[in-house]
């Protein structure tokens, strides 16, 4: 009997950030993320020889569009924007918050990468939240693994339920 397949949402992909000489500090959630898409693509040349045609793979390319609500006083948000003006590497963290795919050591899947903001854009519409969109150019191949979430981190993502007797520091 085969198992019976789940739909993965993309609510539970979130993506964290962090400079890459910050690597003493820990890894930080862009607030109110709207969508992310990560896309890989290769060139492929098709090139037409005696005898047929045959194709030439180009190197991977791997970018991440960030869309988000701009939030109030985001220190993230400003480090990312100064990225971008700076030209600063930054890591990125694909990480899929699901506790069905959680392992014994407490880590999700994630994907790691390195690279650069390539822009910044920051419109102001009178009608609607600020809004921010970002495109992240990943340097070499991404990197496929599990990755830990702070307790804080974790909280960020969505709030654990709590009982309503009181809470304690080992909560």
């Amino acid at each position: 009997m085969s198992e019976e397949k789940q739909m993965q949402h993309g609510k539970n992909k979130i993506l964290l950030f962090r400079k890459l000489e910050d690597q003493n500090k820990e890894a930080a959630k862009l607030a109110f993320q709207t969508e992310h898409t990560f896309t890989y693509s290769r060139e492929l040349e098709a090139l037409v020889t005696k005898d047929g045609r045959v194709i030439q793979v180009g190197g991977l390319e791997a970018e991440v569009e960030v869309n988000a609500i701009q939030a109030k006083d985001d220190p993230l948000g400003k480090m990312l924007q100064e990225a971008v003006i700076k030209g600063e590497k930054l890591e990125l963290w694909e990480v899929t918050v699901d506790e069905d795919l959680k392992d014994s050591e407490g880590k999700y899947p994630a994907v790691y990468a390195q690279g650069y903001l390539s822009e910044w854009e920051d419109p102001a519409n009178a009608e609607e939240n600020v809004t921010i969109s970002s495109t992240f150019t990943v340097e070499l191949e991404p990197q496929f693994g599990r990755a830990t979430l702070t307790a804080e981190q974790e909280q960020a993502v969505q709030y654990a339920f709590k009982d309503t007797t009181t809470v304690t520091d080992s909560e």
